[in-house]
């Protein structure tokens, strides 16, 4: 049975002392994107005093969601990397996912480890290459639901960044009511909406923002009638969503699908005056999403991780331009 409680790490380094030079560098860069990670010289007051046999395999076998083994010649030959290992090996097996990450020096064989799972070589690899391949791996690291009071990068995705203080208010109570909307949503409701967002061509604002329903059948691999349920439950919650003829031209004998287009808009009630309320949805969930590659950027929606709308949340100066444009 696979493990329901939130892993401790993200992702947790196996490796021998030889190759420490390469996996040390490779600890840093995860550790300063955010990305909880198991390296033993981070973690030596906490392995103070403790059956480290027992301890290790904890870490290994329960509490990390990927574990990378580094294979060499070094690593076969070590006894606590073997233990490490085995652990490893004995999570992936009982659960049937994909945990072990190999990443090779060189060919050596392990035992246990089938020729049939994919690796890495690293052997001409840089530690910020290899680094950037196990964030991608991971995903995106969530913050805490929440909506931050500063959303300087929605406003100058907004056109507003040297607006008045009214101006930026309006925007924020927008935002924000349409966050307070997502909140009383199940999941699989916030993805629907937060995937037209993200996916959707917004040609047609301040009207709405339209897709092909096959397209984003496929981009969040929903079917298409759970994609109509879904947003017929949201009515109430000031989404507004109108089913319309594909416009998309099809040349006479052209193969194409019997599709449909999807326009989404968003009314907020709180500024019933305003007309560009689906804009400023639309535009939180890109800003919200766009430091992430987009299917995890929709994830980020999901969890209510709004941090993204304020440059602090992301390391950006006050001088800095918002890249959601």
């Amino acid at each position: 049975m696979t493990e329901s409680r939130e892993p401790q790490y993200d992702v947790a380094l196996s490796f021998a002392a030889e190759d420490r030079a390469y996996v040390q560098s490779v600890a840093q860069i995860l550790r300063d994107s955010r990305i909880r990670v198991f390296y033993d010289e981070y973690e030596q007051v906490a392995l103070w005093g403790k059956d480290l046999y027992t301890h290790l395999d904890d870490i290994y076998r329960t509490k990390s969601r990927y574990c990378v083994l580094f294979i060499s010649q070094h690593y076969a030959k070590k006894v606590w990397t073997n233990h490490e290992r085995r652990s490893a090996q004995a999570r992936a097996i009982r659960e049937n996912v994909e945990y072990i990450l190999p990443a090779r020096f060189d060919d050596t064989a392990m035992d246990g480890l089938p020729d049939t799972i994919a690796y890495l070589d690293i052997s001409d690899m840089s530690p910020k290459k290899f680094a950037k391949l196990v964030k991608e791996k991971v995903g995106p690291r969530y913050s805490s639901p929440g909506f931050p009071t500063k959303i300087d990068r929605l406003w100058s995705a907004m056109g507003a960044k040297g607006a008045d203080k009214s101006e930026k208010r309006r925007i924020h109570r927008i935002a924000y009511s349409f966050y307070n909307a997502l909140s009383y949503m199940a999941p699989d409701e916030r993805r629907v909406v937060a995937g037209v967002f993200a996916f959707g061509c917004d040609a047609e604002l301040p009207k709405g923002v339209h897709i092909s329903l096959d397209l984003i059948s496929r981009m969040l691999g929903m079917e298409k009638e759970s994609i109509f349920q879904h947003l017929a439950k949201i009515r109430t919650l000031d989404i507004k969503a109108e089913v319309r003829e594909s416009q998309i031209a099809i040349k006479h004998g052209e193969l194409a699908p019997d599709d449909k287009d999807i326009m989404l808009s968003y009314w907020c009630r709180s500024s019933p005056w305003d007309d560009d309320s689906t804009e400023i949805a639309m535009r939180s969930v890109h800003c919200a999403a766009d430091h992430f590659c987009t299917n995890h950027g929709v994830s980020v929606v999901v969890n209510l991780d709004f941090s993204r709308l304020s440059k602090s949340a992301i390391g950006l100066s006050a001088r800095d331009e918002s890249p959601t444009q």
